[in-house]
């Protein structure tokens, strides 16, 4: 298997700080994208920031939104590099990943749709759903 190396060669596993500091950026960058999003399903469902439409609050949360996706991205292929045959064989890695390409699509197909036309109450619900879901498959990655 191509990505069957020696762990111990990586660069993020020799250096004590090098796999903590990208796993900090990359949860952050998770918090960001992720935490944009609920701002907008939480406008959709009546609350969170009053004064402004779902549309607005996409419209100016949505470069955070992708700044945070693509961190997400490039430190999580980074991170997968420490350890890959281990990430490949654990469920809620791979739970993850599905649900990362899920929600990426939905968000930027379905909820895109819902949150211009201002009405989306299912929207925003499945949209809480998929994001929660990945938060959790993310965190029990390291229990499984």
């Amino acid at each position: 298997m191509l990505l069957a190396y020696d762990p111990a060669t990586n660069p993020l596993n020799n250096n004590e700080w090098a796999f903590p500091l990208t796993e900090c950026v990359h949860v952050a960058s998770m918090a960001m994208a992720i935490g944009t999003i609920v701002a907008v399903d939480l406008r959709l469902l009546g609350t969170g920031i009053p004064g402004r439409s779902a549309a607005q609050l996409s419209r100016e949360t949505e470069v955070w939104t992708l700044i945070g996706f693509v961190l997400v991205i490039l430190t999580g292929m980074v991170i997968f590099t420490t350890d890959p045959v281990l990430y490949l064989h654990n469920e809620s890695f791979q739970a993850k990943m599905a649900l990362l390409l899920a929600g990426l699509v939905y968000h930027y197909t379905l909820h895109k749709r819902a949150v211009q036309a201002g009405r989306g109450t299912l929207a925003a619900v499945v949209s809480l759903l998929i994001w929660a879901s990945l938060v959790f498959s993310a965190i029990f990655i390291a229990f499984v």
